[in-house]
């Protein structure tokens, strides 16, 4: 089930104040076709229609705030949609999250010492001023019987609060429950910063920001003239056991799918496509070294599909997540697919049809596979006179990074202080050629390799004034993607996958011209575009001589593909991929 588009809202009376009401009208600017649910003095009338039991427990609290906490919480479990505190400011639609069926957000990491100062069991806090869900989602029944007792605790600070019906309680549920429900989705923040905390906080994800107008705070100079709850009460055990009984009795009648088995395919760090799609469908499922004990289950497998058979049973349910890079499959693929697998799925239209008109007979699906989102660093890109040139992969003869090399020795002469960083993922044995060697040693150029940190992938990112991806044949692209993302003008080959990058208009395409075959070290499978020369220097060229115009563009992409191909996305696809066989 999708999460309906509907918004809920709530403040104490009807009359908001000028910033609330800024807030809403942008929301409903960006949200005209979505229905919009307003609440002040009829919140009790919520919780009585969808959980009736709850209302001692509401009336019971000893603040507004925490009574505040508990709506929400049934108001989007009863209906659905998603719940804004009145001091959210949204800044992009929220449509995208609409296929999920339960979406929270990071609110701030605290530190060690603040995570035990608060009394917090997890640094990393999940927010509660927004959230999403489809209506009956189970998660929020867990969220609801803790409730459910935490009331009970005697209110003397803020932080009691936060740990009774707040941001603390539904950060210890979720720790508690997101390996049984891996269909929550948690919206990443890495590089969003709160102006008030002056810090990576107080946002949902890419989608809207919270201001913390904190009106119900009373410590600290808070804004509540109300300085600290006014009694501390206590339910007798029958209303507590009725609760437990109406929410234990939603919880019985739940239909949960089986599990996902997945094999395990790779040991290391992701370095490529299928690596790290296994990497990210980890949460989703249970990793198993082999699966040939196993009868009547499903089983995803993300990698070469003839390297794992041997640890398959066909008494199971095996779908392969896997590409190719070319037009023609090799005939071995077609059949370990067709005999070994019940379901294939790979990243894109154009490579379903490949496989389709290469003999895989069984059904074929599509699912995107994400891209890293790495932290943004926004710069003049051509400070100290540096016009830095990135490459990023591992070198395959399809990557095309020799002719690139060639192209940056015919440049040098007219782009003073054109570098060339090489980020080389991974290199197998054997794949170090003399052309290589040449590329590495050569002075202008700036060789790394091997697994990094995310964050040191970002700082390679942010010192390149543009990245170049001249690739003959993808079956997806995660690195033009990121350089998108990071908002660094971007050259790469108009190839099937890239489409709707070049037709964005955000990036620079490198002209292909006929095709050639498609050489995996000297086995011929299908064609490759033909990428030249002369035309990965005419674009680079072109990228440098009008850097204004197009480091502008680089920015408005950055904007544009920040929420397309999640990898929280391609994670609940597949998920529901498995639910739905």
């Amino acid at each position: 089930m999708a999460i309906p588009k509907i918004f809920h809202q709530t403040f104490k009376t009807k009359d908001i104040p000028d910033q609330y009401k800024a807030y809403k009208q942008i929301l409903l600017d960006l949200h005209r076709d979505w229905e919009y649910r307003f609440y002040d003095d009829n919140c009790k009338e919520i919780v009585t229609q969808y959980f009736p039991s709850f209302i001692p427990i509401y009336e019971n609290c000893a603040t507004n705030i925490q009574r505040v906490d508990i709506f929400r919480i049934i108001a989007v479990y009863g209906m659905g949609g998603f719940y804004l505190d009145m001091d959210v400011e949204c800044f992009n639609r929220l449509d995208d999250l609409c296929e999920f069926h339960c979406v929270l957000a990071e609110e701030i990491t605290l530190s060690k010492e603040m995570t035990q100062k608060l009394g917090h069991r997890d640094s990393l806090r999940v927010a509660n001023y927004m959230f999403g869900s489809e209506p009956g989602h189970p998660f929020l029944l867990y969220v609801l019987q803790k409730m459910a007792n935490e009331p009970q605790r005697k209110i003397r600070t803020e932080n009691d609060v936060l740990e009774s019906t707040g941001p603390g309680l539904l950060t210890t549920v979720y720790s508690g429950y997101k390996d049984k429900f891996r269909d929550i989705v948690l919206l990443p923040n890495n590089d969003r910063i709160c102006q008030q905390c002056r810090g990576i906080s107080c946002h949902f994800g890419n989608y809207a920001r919270h201001h913390h107008a904190g009106s119900w705070r009373w410590e600290n100079g808070g804004n509540n003239t109300n300085k600290t709850p006014k009694k501390d009460g206590n339910l007798n055990e029958w209303q507590l056991k009725k609760i437990n009984a109406e929410i234990e009795s939603k919880l019985n009648k739940l239909n949960l799918p089986d599990s996902i088995h997945i094999l395990r395919t790779y040991e290391e760090e992701p370095y490529d496509g299928l690596s790290a799609v296994f990497d990210r469908t980890r949460v989703i499922g249970v990793v198993l070294d082999d699966t040939k004990h196993l009868r009547n289950k499903k089983v995803l497998v993300s990698g070469i599909p003839y390297f794992y058979t041997d640890r398959l049973s066909r008494q199971n349910t095996n779908v392969v997540y896997t590409t190719f890079e070319s037009t023609e499959l090799p005939r071995f693929w077609v059949e370990a697919i067709n005999k070994h697998y019940n379901y294939c799925i790979v990243p894109h239209p154009h490579v379903k049809s490949m496989f389709e008109t290469s003999g895989v007979n069984i059904p074929v699906g599509v699912i995107h596979q994400g891209f890293t989102r790495h932290k943004r660093i926004y710069r003049d890109m051509k400070i100290g006179g540096i016009f830095r040139i990135g490459f990023l992969g591992v070198p395959y003869k399809r990557k095309n990074l020799f002719k690139l090399y060639q192209a940056c020795v015919n440049l040098l002469g007219k782009i003073p202080g054109l570098r060339l960083a090489v980020h080389v993922a991974r290199l197998y044995k054997g794949m170090f050629t003399p052309h290589l060697g040449l590329i590495k040693y050569s002075p202008f150029v700036e060789w790394t390799e091997g697994s990094l940190p995310e964050d040191d992938i970002a700082m390679w990112y942010g010192r390149l004034s543009c990245l170049v991806f001249p690739s003959s044949g993808e079956g997806w692209s995660f690195t033009p993607r990121e350089s998108i993302y990071m908002g660094i003008p971007t050259v790469l080959t108009d190839i099937p996958v890239h489409r709707e990058l070049i037709e964005s208009g955000f990036c620079k395409a490198i002209t292909v011209c006929g095709k050639e075959d498609a050489d995996f070290d000297g086995n011929i499978y299908g064609k490759w575009d033909m990428v030249r020369v002369e035309d990965i220097e005419n674009s680079i060229l072109d990228v440098y001589q009008n850097f204004g115009s197009f480091f502008l563009k680089a920015l408005k992409g950055s904007e544009w593909i920040e929420n397309k191909w999640t990898n929280e996305s391609s994670q609940q696809r597949i998920l529901n991929f498995f639910n739905a066989l």
